[in-house]
């Protein structure tokens, strides 16, 4: 049974794998602020940070899908700050643009919208969740989504719609940003690795697709609410 399966984020990176592997048996909707070719049957470029962008693009979609059965919310951008101490308002601003609205702009407009049962998987970070080696403003702004997604699902469960996070690790992928900083220092991320991660291992992006094929399956029926941690055990290292 094909499904339809709306993925943000979906132009490059996990966002773009993550599209990839859902359409080989499903009708996806990839949305993204800049739309690269690509095979998907249904492209839209839009910046999920405005509210009112966001929803005007959900009424365009709900002319031609009358349900979303699949949401996968993975915009956001760990953009590098130069001075970590010390950010500026702009920084805090374009970051929660990024890294939380991108994310409760599309979960509201689809409240609004379509507002049927459906089953949604953000997708957030470790760094939402420890202190560790990213930029605060990121930290906090995936802190406060993870907050109104658990927030939200218990609202949302009356309508039978499951709404829950996955929290990766170190990804890579091939032209991410962990492959350029291997190429460009192989030793010293080999050692970072070694020295935060207890498993020596990097995330796979087929990791976080399995998990959400098994919490889009009738096994994610009794499940809502809750933030999966994949990160081959960097956040128990911080204990």
């Amino acid at each position: 049974m094909r499904r339809t399966v709306l993925i943000t984020g979906s132009s490059r990176n996990l966002g773009f794998y993550l599209a990839e592997k859902f359409s080989v048996s499903n009708e996806v909707i990839a949305i993204s602020r800049s739309v690269k070719k690509n095979n998907f049957a249904f492209n839209y470029k839009c910046d999920l940070s405005s509210y009112k962008r966001t929803k005007k693009l959900l009424l365009m979609v709900k002319k031609k899908f009358k349900k979303i059965d699949l949401i996968i919310c993975c915009a956001g951008n760990s953009k590098f700050v130069k001075n970590n101490d010390f950010l500026s308002s702009e920084d805090w601003i374009n970051s929660f643009k990024s890294n939380f609205l991108t994310t409760s702009n599309v979960i509201d407009s689809y409240l609004k919208i379509f507002n049927v049962k459906t089953k949604i998987v953000v997708i957030s970070s470790i760094a939402g969740n420890t202190i560790m080696e990213a930029p605060i403003s990121y930290s906090v702004c995936k802190a406060a989504l993870n907050f109104y997604c658990q927030y939200k699902a218990k609202l949302l469960a009356t309508k039978k719609i499951k709404l829950n996070i996955i929290s990766p690790g170190n990804i890579f992928q091939k032209n991410n940003n962990w492959d350029k900083k291997s190429r460009m220092n192989p030793s010293k991320v080999k050692n970072y690795i070694k020295k935060t991660v207890p498993l020596n291992v990097f995330v796979n992006p087929e990791q976080i697709y399995a998990m959400c094929e098994y919490l889009f399956s009738k096994n994610g029926d009794f499940i809502t609410g809750s933030n999966f941690t994949i990160d081959a055990g960097q956040s128990v290292n911080k204990i």
